[in-house]
């Protein structure tokens, strides 16, 4: 995909409507149990809004989202939700979910033993909108919505752009030979196949009416369609093997505001976009638009993070920015199949401007941003600068081997699990504790050297945050999101306008502005006022 013209940063390129979309399966064992899922988990299977965020104010939303009365998985915020996911969407998932927990005894953890039976929800969701599609005797779920009050800029995709997408070269043509994955002959995907093929026989309008049901599911996936040797074909196995392999190379993690996953959605036109791991847009995704008198699908937004010239290629990231080269190499590699050869994955491809002496890394992007913005003129240009490679200042550490830095890494991971079982055991002061001892093994001893913008650190800082905040620990928390801004302003420096920095830079102002109200100290009280200000300054740049 290229820019037609040139695009300003912040600019939304494009908005999409899924053609299919799907939240995570919620922790097994409340599955049984409403009153053990609470509000912080639920949100509605249709337009993705959470009961969080539903107050008094919110028109057309229940306060209470209401449970499928069948399945007992799915929530709707709304009548309207519920009734036009059952439409388009939930008929058929919800008829796995029910038959699936039957064909465990009702046991409560009846499904996903693998990421094929973890897919199955959305392939029927997926089945279920090409199938209305396909017939042309209904409208799609976004069309629909968009007939009430026109919306131009939402782009919705039909079966055949579902049909083209990119998948690995062994599923591009039908196999002579039927080799069906061990996944594919398990109790779930039985399930699903049987709810299929009952499904498109009913009511289809084909070319020939008589053909057997499984013919008719087949016909729905629509890759027989775009076969070049037509003396060659999918049979319905090979469908649905092609469906779950673009699944993985294709669909879209949905996140919320803290970049959080918690779904996913088929968009084949955002699929277009290349990768780049320096690239001009990013993603962001809206929830619960209200289009006359019904919700909208989860929108997924394109963002232009820098100018665009007229004529470049428009790029995002598969993978997440923060990591090192040698791991998104590894993820692109093992889920997309190719090496990324962009700059920013090219040895001192992306560097960035950090002092000479190393003992002055800490807090330094926070700091010397923040004396920017009060000076523009000095602003630290005291400070002698050095260009370093973007992965030397996430991964680097000094005077260490390779074996002492696994070490290092190991007890930081039984340190987080440690407090992950304090935090189930309601132990807060062990689970605070155990977090800050896996953050001090990063600290300098000696010779020894991890670099404070280090990607494993900032790992357990975020916990520990979290941790410091629910505990209403508001200063200590403060020197947390301060250590978070400086990593995030380090690890997205090659992207000039990441939500997920302004994001956290909006926290701490917020932090700052509470903490400036518990001073006694006028002068302490102005310092915070003030930080908080030039927090939101610079959030509000990004």
């Amino acid at each position: 995909a290229m820019a037609s013209q040139d695009i300003t940063a912040g600019t939304v390129i494009v908005q999409c409507l899924p053609l299919a979309h799907s939240l995570f399966n919620p922790p097994t064992n409340l599955l049984t149990e409403e009153e053990n899922y609470g509000d912080e988990n639920r949100r509605c299977a249709r337009c993705f809004f959470s009961e969080r965020n539903v107050d008094e104010t919110t028109v057309a939303r229940k306060q209470k989202f209401g449970r499928c009365s069948k399945c007992k998985v799915a929530f709707y915020c709304s009548r309207s939700c519920q009734e036009e996911d059952w439409n388009h969407f939930h008929k058929l998932e919800c008829q796995y979910y029910s038959k699936r927990r039957k064909k465990s005894g009702n046991a409560p953890n009846f499904y996903a033993t693998n990421a094929e039976e973890d897919a199955i929800p959305l392939l029927l969701r997926t089945f279920s909108a090409l199938k209305i599609l396909r017939d042309g005797n209904q409208q799609s779920p976004g069309e629909s919505l968009n007939n009430e009050v026109l919306h131009d800029d939402l782009v919705s995709c039909g079966p055949d752009h579902f049909s083209s997408l990119m998948v690995s070269s062994e599923h591009i043509k039908p196999s002579q030979t039927e080799t069906r994955s061990s996944a594919l002959s398990g109790t779930s995907i039985k399930i699903a196949i049987d709810i299929m093929e009952k499904f498109a026989i009913k009511g289809s309008v084909y070319d020939k009416p008589q053909r057997d049901k499984n013919s008719a599911a087949n016909s729905v996936w629509g890759y027989n369609n775009i076969v070049d040797d037509k003396r060659a074909a999918f049979t319905l196995h090979q469908s649905i093997e092609r469906t779950l392999n673009a699944f993985k190379k294709n669909n879209f993690g949905i996140v919320d505001s803290l970049h959080s996953p918690f779904g996913e959605g088929v968009y084949p036109c955002a699929a277009l976009l290349n990768h780049s791991c320096a690239p001009n847009c990013i993603l962001r995704y809206e929830f619960g638009r209200k289009v006359g008198s019904k919700f909208q699908l989860p929108i997924l937004q394109i963002v232009a993070c820098r100018n665009i010239v007229k004529g470049e290629e428009l790029t995002h990231s598969y993978v997440d920015l923060a990591l090192p080269t040698v791991e998104r190499r590894a993820r692109l590699i093992g889920t997309h199949g190719f090496e990324c050869k962009c700059i920013r994955c090219q040895k001192n491809g992306c560097c960035l401007e950090l002092p000479e002496n190393r003992g002055e890394w800490a807090l330094w992007p926070l700091k010397h941003k923040f004396a920017a913005m009060e000076d523009k003129s000095c602003g630290s240009l005291s400070t002698k600068l050095t260009e370093v490679d973007l992965d030397e200042a996430i991964v680097g550490c000094h005077a260490i081997s390779k074996n002492g830095e696994s070490n290092i890494f190991w007890q930081a991971q039984q340190f987080e699990q440690n407090a992950e079982e304090c935090l189930l055991e309601g132990n807060v002061a062990g689970e605070l504790c155990n977090l800050s001892q896996g953050i001090d093994l990063f600290a300098p001893k000696g010779d020894v050297w991890f670099s404070p913008f280090h990607v494993q650190l900032y790992s357990l800082r975020g916990k520990y945050f979290a941790a410091l905040l629910t505990n209403g620990l508001v200063n200590d928390a403060i020197a947390e999101c301060e250590h978070i801004v400086s990593f995030l302003a380090v690890a997205f420096s090659h992207v000039e306008h990441h939500p997920l920095l302004g994001l956290q830079l909006f926290t701490l102002g917020d932090l700052y502005s509470e903490a400036s109200s518990n001073q006694d100290s006028n002068e302490l009280m102005a310092l915070f006022k003030t930080k908080a200000e030039l927090a939101y300054i610079w959030a509000k740049e990004i």
